[in-house]
Formats: structure tokens, C-alpha cells, sequence
């Protein structure tokens, strides 16, 4: 009889066990199944942010070479910028990825006032020019892109503008660089 009883209490512990490894795997499944979302989800935050940041860049860059071409040509008119990943140009039936900067005109923003760094302005300036502060306000809007036709049709994937104040001394203030100001609709195009 002793042998009779013990088989059964066997039987039952080898259901109970089946039933607690079923119930662990099941457990380990869930929590693999978790940390594969979070995984994903964490790899798709990264490439959003690689992608904002490089936005942001390209429309700091874009400021910076309006800045760069005031100096060097005196040259306020607005200017766009594409350029791809690749660095090629744009070509029909392939994925490319690539940027566009859009630059407004450098507006100047206060009237010219002395320039305080520089002896240049005094007893009517260097060669007979005077020379003044400009505080300038100019917006860069970069757009990430994605197209396969040749930029002919853009998929935006991201945006950012970004807008700054930039002071220029010693700067011969002519009567044309000055006419904006009289402007009043030539300010709207900068955004602060």
C-alpha cells in the first residue's frame, strides 16, 4: 500500500512542476517581450534627437554664413541652402536624405548709433567715411528631408528656426544699407 500512496503524491509533484516551469517561461517571455520595446523605443528617441540636433545645426550654420557673407561682401539678401547626406547632387529613384536652409535678408533692427570700439569714427572716420554699430536681426529655418524623385517632392521630417541679433562695428552705414528701417513690413520676416 506504501507504494501505491507514494506513486500518487509523485504524480501530483510532477503536474505542479510542469505548471511552475509553464508559469517562469511565460514570466521570461513577458519580460524579454518588455525589454525589446524598450529597446526599440530607445533607438527610435536616439534617431529623433541625432535628427532635431542636425536641424538645429544647420540652421545655426546657415546664421553663421549670412554673417560671413555681410562681412566679407556686404552682401543682407536672403539665401537658401540645399545639400543632401551624400553630398551629390539630387538624383531620381533612390532614398536620399538632405537639408534645406533658408536665410532671410540681415535687417537692421536699431538705428546706427557710434561706434564705441574702434577710433576709426572720430574727426569723420577713416578716409573721410564714418563708420557706426548696426545691430542686425536675421532668422535661418532649417528643414531635414527625405525624397526619391529628386527633391521634386520633399517629405519634411523635421524643422527648426532659429533667430539671433548680430551686432557689427565698425560698419560704413550707407544710405541704402539704412533704408530698411523705414521699412516697417521688412521686419516682420525676422522672428524673435
Amino acid at each position: 500500500m506504501r507504494t501505491g500512496s507514494h506513486r500518487r503524491t509523485i504524480h501530483r509533484e510532477e503536474g505542479s512542476a510542469y505548471i511552475t516551469v509553464l508559469m517562469v517561461l511565460i514570466v521570461l517571455t513577458i519580460f524579454g517581450l518588455a525589454l525589446s520595446m524598450i529597446t526599440q523605443t530607445e533607438m527610435q528617441v536616439g534617431s529623433n534627437e541625432r535628427t532635431v540636433n542636425r536641424v538645429f545645426y544647420a540652421a545655426d550654420a546657415g546664421i553663421e554664413a549670412a554673417i560671413a557673407k555681410a562681412l566679407v561682401t556686404q552682401d543682407f539678401q536672403a539665401q537658401a541652402y540645399d545639400y543632401t547626406d551624400s553630398g551629390l547632387q539630387l538624383s531620381s529613384g533612390e532614398l536620399q536624405l538632405g537639408s534645406q536652409v533658408q536665410v532671410s535678408a540681415m535687417y537692421p533692427i536699431a538705428p546706427p548709433s557710434p561706434c564705441n570700439l574702434c577710433e576709426i569714427n572720430q574727426a569723420g572716420g577713416y578716409g573721410g567715411k564714418d563708420y557706426y554699430k548696426v545691430i542686425h536681426g536675421v532668422t535661418a529655418t532649417a528643414t531635414r528631408f527625405g525624397t526619391l524623385n529628386a527633391g521634386q517632392d520633399r517629405t519634411p521630417l523635421a524643422q527648426k528656426t532659429v533667430s539671433a541679433m548680430i551686432e557689427m562695428q565698425p560698419f560704413e552705414a550707407s544710405m541704402d544699407s539704412m533704408k530698411i528701417l523705414d521699412d516697417p513690413n521688412a521686419l516682420q520676416q525676422v522672428k524673435f
